[in-house]
């Protein structure tokens, strides 16, 4: 009889602290930038395309910008613009990122540095996808493969 209240008791005293438990929530989503060649990089917060309110930066001489397809997620569209000059990649920069939930975000935020530094280093879309954020690496590689199949 004893063991029952002690199972029950102990069983109500998780669930409390399991139903009382705050998981950290940002308050404001930051953007992640990460490139090469002095080409900025960055994530959007929202979901449309370009940056709002951001005017496009030069290119370098002889650079040029491709837009990869939308690549449609589970959790929302990647898009990525890529920038190549001489045949090389030299920024990667993310239009679009699923957003709909504060998770969303925390996985974009990081998820791609992460894969933009090893877009730089491979110099293709053939890179790992990062672990905890597989649809949205998929997304990533896919958009990514369509810029560069329009581009190089």
């Amino acid at each position: 009889m004893r063991r029952v209240i002690l199972a029950v008791t102990g069983t109500i005293a998780g669930l409390v602290a399991l139903l009382g438990f705050r998981s950290h929530v940002p308050s404001a989503a930051p953007a992640a930038t990460a490139g090469g060649s002095g080409t900025s990089t960055g994530t959007s917060t929202g979901t449309s395309t370009g940056t709002a309110g951001t005017p496009a930066s030069p290119l370098p001489a002889g650079a040029r910008s491709v837009d990869g397809n939308v690549a449609n997620t589970v959790y929302g569209p990647v898009q990525v613009q890529v920038v190549v000059q001489d045949q090389k990649i030299t920024g990667v920069k993310i239009l679009e990122q699923p957003s709909s939930t504060a998770n969303d975000l925390q996985i974009g935020q990081f998820a791609f540095p992460k894969l933009i530094s090893e877009t730089l280093a491979a110099q293709d879309a053939k890179i790992d996808a990062v672990s905890g954020a597989s649809y949205t690496s998929a997304g990533y590689i896919s958009s990514l493969q369509s810029a560069l199949d329009h581009g190089l």
